[in-house]
Formats: structure tokens, C-alpha cells, sequence
């Protein structure tokens, strides 16, 4: 049983990365030589206690978190949740409509296949909105792990 969620929650993630890449004006990526690198967001608390983002990039390299399952998750045109931090550490693949964060920094935007690593469990938060025309629909992964990581990967 435990093989096969593991194996539904890869599939998961997979079909994720496949759709960003499809959605993202239908190109096609020739060669990853040509090809800029796949970046996610990552929502994290700085030391200032306000959220920040960086951009991290996914590639072999990349250390990856565990996840222990996965939620569809769908919100309305126009919808908002004022200042709140993450519920738990997870990744978020957004699939389609058009989401947007509110961090310190001011706006990030979540287009359809853009990924989220959300950190930021203590502190002020971030603010989220549907900012599209359709609803938005995304995939949540909560991680195996939840001790949070504070300020940005690589600094501690």
C-alpha cells in the first residue's frame, strides 16, 4: 500500500511538471542544452519574520523533499485570504487559473505550472488571491519533513 501511494504521489508530480511545460505556450523543449532552467518558488520566513520568495532551480541537483500524500485543491475567481502562513511545509503545482502571493517583496505571481515550495510557518505570512478569469485549480504535497527552514536554501 505504501509503494503504491508513493507511486501515485510521483505520478502526481510528474503529470504537474508535464502540464507547466505543455501550458507554457505549447513549446517544445528540443534540448536541455537550449532550454532555461525550471525554476520553483520558494516561500520562506526571513529573519526579519516577514515572508520573502526566491527562485530555486530543479534540476538533478535539487534536493527534493518527501511528501506524504496529495490534495486537489480548487478556489474561485476573485477569491483572497489575507495575511496567513504556510499550514504546513508542501510543495504547490498549479494546474490552471491564475493565482498571486502577496510576500514582502510585493507580488509573485502563480501561473498555470509554476511550483511553490511553501516555508513560511511562522511570522507575518503572505496573502493569497485568485487573480484570474476561471478558477484555480492546484495540487498540494505536504512534506514528510516540517521543520521549516528559515531564511533562504543555503544560507543557514
Amino acid at each position: 500500500m505504501k509503494l503504491i501511494r508513493k507511486g501515485l504521489i510521483v505520478g502526481v508530480f510528474l503529470v504537474g511538471f508535464g502540464f507547466g511545460w505543455f501550458a507554457k505556450d505549447h513549446e517544445v523543449v528540443v534540448s536541455s542544452q537550449t532550454a532555461e532552467p525550471f525554476m520553483m518558488q520558494r516561500i520562506y520566513t526571513g529573519t526579519d519574520g516577514l515572508s520573502h520568495v526566491e527562485q530555486v532551480e530543479l534540476n538533478v541537483e535539487s534536493v527534493l523533499e518527501q511528501v506524504t500524500g496529495a490534495v486537489v485543491r480548487v478556489s474561485q475567481p476573485g477569491s483572497f485570504i489575507d495575511w496567513h502562513v504556510g499550514p504546513s511545509r508542501r510543495y504547490i503545482i498549479n494546474l490552471a487559473g491564475g493565482g498571486q502571493l502577496g510576500v514582502a517583496e510585493g507580488k509573485v505571481d502563480l501561473p498555470p505550472g509554476s511550483i511553490e515550495f511553501i516555508d513560511d510557518l511562522t511570522g507575518k505570512g503572505h496573502t493569497t488571491a485568485n487573480v484570474g478569469q476561471r478558477p484555480r485549480v492546484s495540487i498540494h504535497l505536504p512534506f514528510e519533513n516540517q521543520q521549516q527552514i528559515i531564511g533562504p536554501i543555503g544560507s543557514n
